[in-house]
């Protein structure tokens, strides 16, 4: 695992995601990570923590979110965005690797959202970050994460796709061409970017890969209980329903035990 996401695509992520449902998503990880704890929620490790936004919603629900993410640059973009918003004191970002992270505390719960777990293409690394996390959490605390459902790559494979977005200061076209490694459980996503500054005209092109593994929920049950957890539920990502081959989204919730 290193780290994917270059200066450039920082520097438009928030407006490439712009449409992703985070106030919706937090609600949903917060209900679940609430219902699955014996105790009140206080604080939350947010793991890949990327530009900061669902700490921050996190946060708005009283809790105290410290953020980690393997981007420097996410790092500091999350931290100026907290600057002058309501909640900025409660939350906190740092770099660090999900594999070997240490903090002087532990968390009443955590939550890896946005493919995270998805990154963590060997098993090694995916066993490690599971060690750490358990490390980092108290007793009982419960753990969620999403990832991409293994039978719905299998049965459809991931789509070619086409994103255009634009705000005040950026113009950005996305081509998505995915290369499955069915082999190995990988889908290479290759990102080809045309980023305008409005500003100046200036036109940034380039090309990056993020090399992403998908998994069956049985494996993973597997890794965590290797690794001091107990799994509580396997679902379809922002719904009530079980993982099926028809959505590509999924996540997994557990507690320390």
């Amino acid at each position: 695992m290193s780290e994917t996401f270059s200066h450039e695509y920082v520097a438009v992520y928030d407006l490439l995601y712009g449409i992703k449902e985070y106030d919706a998503e937090a609600a949903f990880v917060l209900d679940r990570l609430t219902a699955s704890s014996s105790m009140p929620l206080n604080t939350l490790l947010d793991i890949g923590s990327g530009t900061g936004r669902h700490a921050h919603l996190f946060a708005r629900q009283g809790l105290s979110v410290q953020g980690i993410d393997l981007s420097d640059k996410m790092v500091a973009l999350a931290t100026q965005r907290s600057a002058g918003l309501p909640t900025a004191s409660a939350v906190q970002f740092k770099q660090g690797d999900v594999r070997t992270f240490r903090l002087l505390q532990t968390f009443d719960a955590a939550a890896a959202l946005f493919h995270v777990f998805s990154y963590l293409t060997v098993t090694a690394d995916l066993e490690a970050a599971l060690h750490q996390i358990r490390c980092h959490l108290t007793e009982g605390a419960p753990f969620l994460f999403d990832y991409w459902y293994a039978e719905a790559i299998r049965r459809d494979g991931v789509a070619r796709r086409e994103r255009e977005a634009e705000n005040d200061a950026w113009h950005v076209r996305r081509l998505t061409e995915p290369v499955l490694e069915t082999e190995h459980d990988l889908v290479r996503v290759n990102f080809y970017v045309t980023a305008t500054e409005k500003k100046t005209g200036k036109v940034h092109r380039w090309h990056e890969e993020h090399l992403m593994r998908y998994f069956d929920p049985a494996f993973l049950e597997d890794k965590l209980s290797l690794n001091g957890f107990k799994t509580i539920a396997h679902g379809e990502w922002l719904t009530e329903g079980q993982p099926h081959a028809g959505k590509l989204g999924a996540y997994t919730l557990a507690v320390v035990v």
